[in-house]
């Protein structure tokens, strides 16, 4: 029987317990983890041939450094999802977070069901978002004119190279 490759998750956390309470959930329902606890080791993580496919991070890292910022300094190497995971539930909390492409907001301590559900949901999003943007270039660069439209309306979606130019749309519009 063919198993599918586990998932790689990177938990950085400043605090060794909640990171291991963390990885032991995530271990038991198949996902290899690695704890990390500085965003130096993080950075060397994400830039290494052994890339995580998601990472559970803490907004405060106590180290002069936030989540967020490094989010933003991660997404500028790879693209990978981010899921945060934080005892902060407080407005500015939520703001910091919704400044940074992100795949998930869960409090510590909630029920294991919940971080996994938000792992899997996070993992699955950023698969097919992945799959979307290459579809989306091969249609785009397509010699082949390509029309996409709403069967119930007929109104164009979608238009590519070719079309867009027969139909005079701006390049810049021509996926709608």
């Amino acid at each position: 029987m063919n198993r599918v490759p586990e998932k790689k998750i990177l938990i950085v956390e400043d605090s060794r317990l909640q990171a291991q309470i963390a990885a032991d959930i995530l271990g038991r329902h198949g996902y290899m983890t690695e704890i990390v606890l500085t965003a130096e080791e993080t950075l060397q993580k994400v830039s290494g041939p052994e890339c995580p496919d998601l990472i559970l991070m803490d907004i405060d890292l106590g180290e002069g450094m936030d989540g967020t910022t490094l989010t933003r300094r991660i997404q500028q190497v790879k693209d990978i999802p981010v899921v945060f995971l934080t005892a902060l539930s407080t407005q500015e909390a939520l703001e910091q977070v919704r400044s940074v492409t992100r795949y998930g907001y869960v409090l510590k301590g909630t029920p294991e069901n919940v971080l996994v559900s938000t792992v899997e949901m996070a993992l699955k999003l950023h698969e097919a978002l992945s799959l979307a943007q290459m579809y989306r270039r091969i249609v785009e660069g397509s010699l082949t004119e390509v029309y996409i439209f709403d069967p119930g309306t007929l109104r164009f979606l979608a238009v590519n190279r070719g079309p867009a130019r027969t139909l005079a749309t701006p390049k810049k519009n021509s996926w709608i």
